[in-house]
């Protein structure tokens, strides 16, 4: 049963999403722009700005060119390569500042489809455009870009793609341009993808895309980095950059400064600027690496387990079994092997007091446990577990009612001081303990949103980082888990983990390993209340993650 105001999977999972600010910084406006501009592009000293003057269309369109002089930009002439006859577009410089690629109808007027051209610096001194053959057919090539190494990479329609506009590369080899190849898929879709930005070192591709997901409006600005020669999934770079307009026209200036344009339509005419912000792109490389491994298969080969947490030292995991629509629900334990599986699942007796009891957690002293259970027809509360003298774990009794309320309690989460977060209607609570006993809850207005779902809390260990579950707009799927940084206190702005972990499946429970190094979720399909196939537990490394979670300063254009 899936409950509707902040959603919740009757055993105990939760939902909601978001994602920005640790990804870049603020977003400025550059200098140059002035309602009808866009497609910057700087020369390797950055005192030399070229970029597209347009007239809220594309009936007309040039290639302008700025200097900066003490600190200030130069009034913008028609670029010194640039034939004001022809609509041009797209320059771009090369990282060496020998070369400048743009994009012209030269030599066939109006009706010539774009092709690629260049222009080369030798001794010095400049020489005449000429078109690179070896990349231009009989369809538009359009922002072409090149590496430190000279391969051109550009976008393109034409047969023998994956659909729509694609991307392709023409190698720099043997002294000449080789005939061109398409990159592939996760970058090329069968929708239209287009305008890139390679690292010069091909470490990474920054484009335009309107086919991936998730999508925040007409073309979006996409990221996929090069693992040994294999594009990662691309992953949106956040609603602080996209918009419902198109983004487009990204380059990279010195070792982390995004320039892009956006177009808006307003009163029939477009409306473009360019823009400036700085990448976190270690943090970003970090989420593009994640691989996940599932972890509970040997021990349940049937897909019924979901959920996981450990005892203190790591060594012991519990996790719920269920069937299919979560209508029951025991915990198990099970015991992690010098291999790293988890064998021998054993069901906690004395814990299953009800026909659905879910959601343990142990404290870090392992002193207690706390659990979501639920009788005939009650919504679920929270239970705690101790000990007896004989180290026996003993029956569950429910917190006190100022805890647990008429409305739904579950998922909770505890601190090495035991303090207690918990999910309630969609909402994320923290109850801290004092003097031996947890006091009054208060909701955690930095996660909780008025119109989507929280819930789901995992903290890490060393108390520095929380994750949880959201469908806030921009997710890869129904919902999505999501990571907070605490600073001075306070949690950071939410972060989407990425299509590393989120998929159009639901990610949920996710929980820190003992050594705050792996994270720890389950993966499932619902419909209608029911559970599609398998419930997945998985685990991914996140500690190059963590180290590389910073919170950026803003940057001047």
């Amino acid at each position: 049963m899936l409950i509707i105001k902040k959603g919740l999977l009757v055993c105990g999972v939760f939902l909601s999403m978001a994602g920005r600010a640790q990804l870049h910084s603020d977003v400025k406006i550059f200098e140059l722009s002035d309602d009808r501009s866009f497609g910057l592009s700087l020369s390797p000293d950055g005192q030399t700005a070229y970029f597209v003057k347009a007239y809220g269309g594309r009936q007309r369109l040039e290639i302008m060119q700025s200097e900066k002089k003490n600190g200030k930009w130069s009034a913008p002439e028609p670029a010194f390569f640039s034939e004001t006859s022809t609509r041009e577009i797209d320059p771009f410089v090369s990282p060496d500042g020998c070369s400048i690629l743009y994009n012209s109808r030269r030599n066939g007027g109006k009706d010539k489809d774009l092709d690629v051209w260049m222009v080369k610096k030798k001794g010095g001194k400049w020489g005449s455009p000429f078109p690179v053959d070896a990349v231009n057919g009989l369809a538009h090539e359009t922002y072409a870009t090149m590496t430190a190494d000279g391969h051109i990479y550009f976008g393109v329609e034409k047969e023998g793609g994956h659909g729509g506009g694609d991307i392709y590369v023409s190698r720099w080899e043997n002294g000449r341009y080789q005939p061109p190849q398409n990159i592939g898929w996760p970058v090329n879709t069968n929708r239209d993808e287009g305008n890139c930005f390679v690292a010069s070192d091909e470490s990474y591709i920054i484009y335009s895309a309107n086919g991936h997901s998730p999508n925040f409006g007409g073309f979006d600005l996409y990221i996929s980095f090069n693992f040994n020669g294999i594009w990662s999934t691309p992953f949106n770079l956040s609603s602080g950059i996209n918009t419902a307009g198109n983004d487009f026209c990204p380059t990279v200036y010195g070792k982390d400064t995004l320039y892009f344009s956006r177009s808006v339509k307003v009163e029939g005419k477009l409306v473009e600027n360019m823009y400036s912000t700085r990448l976190n792109l270690p943090l970003l490389k970090a989420m593009a690496a994640l691989q996940t491994v599932s972890v509970l298969d040997k021990a349940f080969p049937d897909g019924s387990a979901y959920g996981i947490t450990f005892s203190p030292d790591g060594k012991t995991a519990y996790t719920t079994v269920s069937n299919d629509t979560r209508s029951l629900c025991e915990v198990y334990s099970i015991r992690k092997e010098e291999t790293g599986d988890f064998m021998n699942p054993q069901k906690m007796g004395a814990w299953n007091i009800t026909g659905n009891v879910a959601n343990p957690v142990v404290s870090h002293d392992g002193s207690f446990v706390l659990l979501r259970i639920s009788g005939t027809d009650n919504n679920p509360d929270l239970y705690i577990s101790g000990k007896n003298e004989g180290d026996q774990w003993q029956q569950p009794v429910p917190l006190p009612g100022y805890i647990n309320t008429a409305i739904d309690q579950y998922y909770p989460e505890l601190t090495p001081d035991h303090h207690l977060y918990y999910s309630s209607n969609g909402d994320v609570f923290y109850a801290e303990y004092r003097n031996g006993q947890w006091q009054v809850p208060t909701p955690v207005t930095a996660l909780n949103t008025p119109s989507f779902s929280e819930s789901n809390i995992a903290v890490s260990r060393d108390g520095n980082f929380l994750v949880f579950l959201s469908d806030r707009s921009g997710s890869y799927g129904s919902y999505d888990l999501l990571i907070s940084k605490n600073r001075n206190g306070k949690w950071s702005e939410p972060l989407n983990l990425g299509p590393g972990i989120n998929t159009p499946a639901m990610e949920y429970q996710p929980r820190f390993s003992p050594d705050n190094t792996e994270l720890y979720f389950t993966r499932s399909v619902f419909k209608d209340g029911k559970r599609q196939g398998r419930d997945t537990v998985l685990k991914v490394s996140i500690k190059e993650l963590l180290k590389v979670f910073v919170l950026q300063e803003p940057v001047s254009p």
